[in-house]
């Protein structure tokens, strides 16, 4: 597996369980069944910013579509 189709399978994980309680763990024994430190390195040089970045931004992302489309305050 590549590195662009092992980011690929992580991200649709992550997306998949963005509610869930996610580590970095999870990710890559459920997933890609790399060294914890060779994912987020390749992750980071791949995409720009960490793991735990992406997580918080879609969590982000989706509080505040789910604000947008209640009337919660």
């Amino acid at each position: 597996m590549d590195w662009i189709t092992s980011i690929r399978e992580a991200i649709k994980y992550i997306e998949d369980n963005i509610t869930s309680d996610l580590t970095i763990n999870d990710i890559v024994n459920r997933v890609l069944y790399l060294s914890p430190f060779y994912f987020q390195k390749g992750f980071a040089m791949l995409c720009g910013f960490t793991v735990s970045e992406y997580i918080r931004k879609r969590r982000l992302s989706l509080t505040g579509s789910e604000l947008l489309n209640t009337n919660f305050r």
